[in-house]
């Protein structure tokens, strides 16, 4: 099976955008030795510079973190509740315990700046254009890695609190067992507050949906998997698929 998510908010879409980067940057640092999956690394850095850089993120998060504290409080499931008002706790708590901009200490950084303006440039890191990251590319995987650690680490209070998050927006769902007639299918309405809808099909249809959503009116067609063209064709069968409904709003527990 696999999973298709399709966010329904611009908060969570940026949510989900920037866990996606941070899983890939663990990844690429953890899972990988060679120095051009730590070149991969850095361009994902930059790329999580870029996406959480807006000064109203920290501002949605937070006002997020609150108001799930607050309909934790509310929940009759005390123990579970204990603990993930202890998380929203110190997610916030580590979000609010960073001053500066976020990535500042980055921007501060005049050889990662210089690298990250030359990576915008086809082939502008070969070694002669860079010959101090063409050095640091050399150095053990352990050092290079101990360097990446530091200077993603007081980016990773934004990614711990996303991440509690979406755990809770994840785990506020209902699902519902559905098939696309000739690869269609459509919902009169969805329950009031939906922040993300997730589809779950098989691998072996290969197809994708596409997903057309509002608080009126859910289309979803799936679509051949095409490897030339970014959208395939309509399928012209039935699909058999589960719908995840996920909210912030429901209650916790």
């Amino acid at each position: 099976m696999i999973t298709f998510e399709h966010p329904l908010s611009e908060r969570v879409r940026n949510f989900l955008r920037i866990e996606y980067l941070f899983k890939r940057f663990q990844d690429e640092i953890s899972c990988h030795h060679s120095a051009w999956a730590h070149h991969l690394a850095l361009s994902t850095l930059f790329d999580i510079m870029e996406s959480a850089a807006r000064a109203e993120l920290k501002l949605d998060i937070l006002q997020e973190l609150e108001r799930q504290k607050q309909m934790v409080a509310q929940s009759r499931t005390q123990e579970s509740a204990q603990m993930l008002q202890e998380d929203l706790k110190q997610v916030a708590q580590g979000l609010l315990g960073i001053q500066q901009k976020f990535g500042q200490h980055l921007r501060e950084n005049e050889w990662l700046m210089a690298l990250k303006q030359r990576m915008l440039v086809p082939g502008g890191t070969s070694p002669f254009d860079l010959p101090s990251y063409y050095y640091w590319q050399q150095r053990p995987y352990e050092e290079r890695r101990a360097d990446l650690q530091k200077w993603i680490r007081t980016l990773m209070p934004t990614y711990d609190a996303i991440s509690v998050l979406l755990r809770i927006l994840r785990q506020n769902s209902w699902e519902v067992s559905c098939t696309a007639k000739h690869g269609n299918y459509q919902h009169a309405s969805l329950a009031q507050n939906i922040h993300l809808l997730s589809i779950e099909v098989g691998k072996d249809q290969r197809v994708m949906p596409e997903v057309s959503a509002n608080k009126y009116f859910t289309h979803i067609r799936f679509l051949a998997i095409s490897e030339e063209r970014p959208r395939g064709p309509q399928v012209d069968k039935d699909i058999p698929f589960k719908m995840m409904m996920s909210s912030f709003n429901r209650e916790t527990g």
